[in-house]
């Protein structure tokens, strides 16, 4: 995609993407975070920040693969720099940002062991593959995986506390009366997702509500894939639960509009409770209930995180995990008596 493409999609003119690209004032905060969003998106990489106090260069690679982050919600991304930036900004470090594929990721990497000035690595893993992953334990520099715990490897990371959060939007739907619960389930084994899809299971256990093999779809994490889906397994079956618990917004989403489109009604026949609060979550109708992530923390938290390594080194392994909180909208209600 060329600048001028991206200036079309974000709505800006050509000038402000350069702006973007090359780190300088007159943008506006909301504007950069779109635009640098879409840049990195589409494999442009970002000049360094200022870097005032000399203390080095904290590279932030997004890691994409299954090609499913595009859709996340590009505020996901956005928000996650953001925090990171204004951190590293404030402790005296520059921050650049790239994007990364399979094939130029671990050379990347590589490149970075031998780049003068490289502080560490702050990564947006979502979408690596722990089997992919072993490389990273050997890196000489410090680095810090967000959204990916890689829970049985010796790398620190900052994520979300999934299970937690699950537990909390089931037991949501449970004090609103319902007992029938379905799960939209992510289809693609990448960042927080199986947490979710388990931590559903272990929520129904906990609350003594029965699991119905049928209530549990399988959805892609992209939009249209998602509502075509759904319209498969409406014509397939008419047994529906009072309540669906999704594994992201876009799934709650895509599923919504199917459902609709079916002659249902949300919430008076099914509830629909989502997760990330991202913006896809305020533009369907009706808008979604869902767990909202504290994105900009998110990347503050890794950035902390890796400044601690530099500073103090060690084979200390940290995996923190950040709460989520429930944001009720219109797309949940009171279980039919």
């Amino acid at each position: 995609m060329t600048i001028r493409n991206i200036a079309e999609q974000a709505g800006v003119a050509i000038s402000t993407v350069s702006l973007v690209l090359n780190n300088k004032a007159g943008v506006r905060k909301q504007t950069r975070e779109r635009v640098a969003a879409l840049l990195v998106q589409n494999g442009y990489t970002i000049r360094n920040l200022p870097d005032p106090a000399g203390k080095g260069d904290i590279k932030f690679i997004r890691y994409q693969s299954a090609q499913h982050m595009k859709e996340r919600n590009e505020d996901f991304f956005a928000g996650i720099l953001n925090g990171a930036e204004q951190k590293a900004r404030l402790s005296g470090y520059s921050l650049s940002v790239t994007n990364a594929d399979d094939e130029h990721f671990f050379p990347l990497l590589r490149q970075l062991e031998e780049t003068q000035g490289a502080a560490g690595v702050i990564l947006l893993g979502s979408e690596l593959r722990a089997g992919d992953a072993e490389p990273l334990t050997k890196l000489s520099l410090p680095l810090v995986s967000v959204d990916n715990r890689f829970p049985n490897m010796p790398i620190n990371a900052v994520s979300i506390n999934n299970t937690d959060g699950v537990f909390h939007a089931v037991e949501y739907l449970y004090r609103l009366g319902h007992r029938k619960i379905g799960c939209l389930q992510g289809s693609f084994d990448i960042g927080g997702v199986p947490a979710r899809n388990e931590g559903f299971l272990r929520a129904m256990e906990a609350l003594g509500l029965p699991v119905d093999p049928i209530h549990l779809i399988q959805i892609d994490l992209l939009f249209d894939k998602a509502t075509e889906q759904m319209h498969r397994h409406l014509r397939e079956t008419d047994d529906l639960p009072t309540a669906f618990f999704a594994a992201n917004d876009i799934v709650a989403a895509g599923c919504e509009r199917a459902l609709q489109q079916a002659g249902y009604r949300v919430p008076e026949d099914i509830s629909i409770i989502g997760f990330d609060d991202g913006t896809m979550s305020t533009f369907v109708d009706p808008p979604l209930t869902t767990m909202r992530v504290d994105r900009a923390r998110l990347g503050e938290l890794a950035v902390q995180r890796l400044l601690d390594m530099i500073a103090h080194g060690g084979s200390e392994v940290l995996k923190t995990e950040l709460t989520v909180t429930l944001v009720e909208r219109a797309s949940t209600a009171q279980a039919k008596a």
